[in-house]
């Protein structure tokens, strides 16, 4: 089922009443969110978040009673912050849980995420919540003694068993309920009773340090046909060239260098798919340096030549 609807819209007691796999579309300013409501236990949502966007406010709607979060990243990057000073982020086959409620808004600096959110609601349960959790030997208070640190958030290298119980339910083309509730009871039960998850090596960022990493992108971005070199940023932002390249990394998931080659080819596909500019134009346009060279890095990236990709994309 798609709703055209705003997510902001959704009530608590819309989701209460889900009984089959429900996805929400809603347009944002720069981009698009479909949210996908699997059904499960009272008081215990299970959501996926395809994100196409930079940016997504808090909704309120979640986050007006004591819950505990439980995220899987299965790729992309969002950052959020944690405190007034300290900036946090989940990534490809990171899982998140905790407590913590998160401020003013989500950030995903690739313009692209794809995640399960698993909230729990204590004061929502019903005897049929606490029977199948007991059953199933899931106790919501170990998750909450376990994870829930002074930050009251956990980020967690995500094990490759747990990787394969969330792919199942994303490769799903029809879902079952039943194989769905399994599959969440297997996630929390293994979230429950391990001993040996692994925290992630995430890197914290200042407020500061995350605003110049930010002033870095947009620098960079402004014009991609343009190269701007780090040293010539480093000058302008009176900032160390290697202090700037740390925090982009951190913040960005990936090296400048990374990043700029994936804006210049997204663009360049955009431009193939949608205009009729000649390849050599496209490939000035989006910062390389000879039609050559475009072509060769474009299809190691997609996997077919530029005049390849735009007979494609016509054909779709």
């Amino acid at each position: 089922m798609k709703k055209d609807i705003s997510i902001y819209d959704f009530s608590f007691e819309d989701i209460k009443k889900i009984e089959n796999v429900s996805l929400i579309h809603n347009e944002m300013e720069n981009g698009y969110v479909n949210i996908t409501f699997y059904p499960f236990l009272p008081g215990i949502i299970v959501s996926l978040n395809d994100v196409h966007t930079t940016e997504m406010p808090i909704s309120d709607y979640l986050y007006d009673k004591d819950l505990m979060i439980i995220n899987y990243c299965i790729s992309g990057r969002c950052e959020f912050k944690v405190s007034e000073n300290v900036y946090r982020y989940v990534k490809d086959n990171y899982t998140s849980i905790g407590s913590l409620i998160v401020s003013d808004r989500f950030y995903y600096p690739s313009n692209y995420y794809l995640g399960f959110e698993i909230y729990i609601y204590r004061e929502m349960f019903t005897d049929e919540t606490i029977s199948t959790l007991k059953q199933f030997n899931i106790d919501v208070d170990v998750l909450g003694q376990k994870y829930n640190n002074k930050e009251k958030l956990s980020i967690l290298e995500t094990d490759i068993h747990i990787q394969r119980l969330w792919m199942e339910l994303y490769n799903k083309n029809n879902p079952d309920k039943g194989l769905i509730q399994l599959n969440i009871l297997k996630i929390l039960h293994y979230l429950s009773n391990s001993k040996s998850i692994m925290p992630a090596n995430t890197s914290y960022l200042t407020r500061n340090q995350a605003m110049l990493a930010k002033e870095v992108q947009s620098i960079l971005t402004a014009d991609i046909s343009k190269h701007i070199s780090m040293r010539e940023i480093s000058a302008k932002l009176n900032v160390s060239e290697t202090s700037l390249k740390n925090y982009f990394s951190a913040m960005f998931g990936v090296t400048v260098s990374e990043y700029m080659k994936s804006m210049r080819l997204k663009k360049s596909a955009e431009l193939l798919a949608k205009t009729g500019l000649p390849i050599s134009d496209i490939a000035i346009s989006c910062g390389f340096s000879n039609q050559g060279r475009f072509a060769k890095v474009f299809k190691e990236y997609y996997g077919m030549l530029p005049l390849e990709y735009r007979h494609h994309c016509f054909l779709q």
